[in-house]
């Protein structure tokens, strides 16, 4: 558990400066971060066990791009 609490305090460090410079929505810190670790955990271990990785992968990315976007304060970034 401690490499998970250093992950959600760099997390939470993270998006306090992008909720204070504007590019993140006015959110609750704690709880943005403690939802952004959790879905990348999730999907690490879901990437992980699964018998086909480098299929789910490219699923996990682009869902966890969907969600996080969603905490952007204006347009999402087009992608290249």
């Amino acid at each position: 558990m401690p490499s998970q609490n250093a992950c959600l305090e760099l997390t939470k460090q993270a998006v306090a400066g992008l909720v204070s410079s504007g590019v993140m929505k006015t959110v609750d810190v704690e709880a943005a971060a403690r939802l952004l670790c959790g879905a990348a955990l999730n999907a690490a271990l879901w990437v992980a066990a699964s018998d086909e990785p480098r299929a789910v992968l490219p699923k996990a990315i682009e869902a966890f791009r969907v969600m996080a976007t969603g905490f952007l304060a204006g347009p999402a970034p087009r992608r290249r």
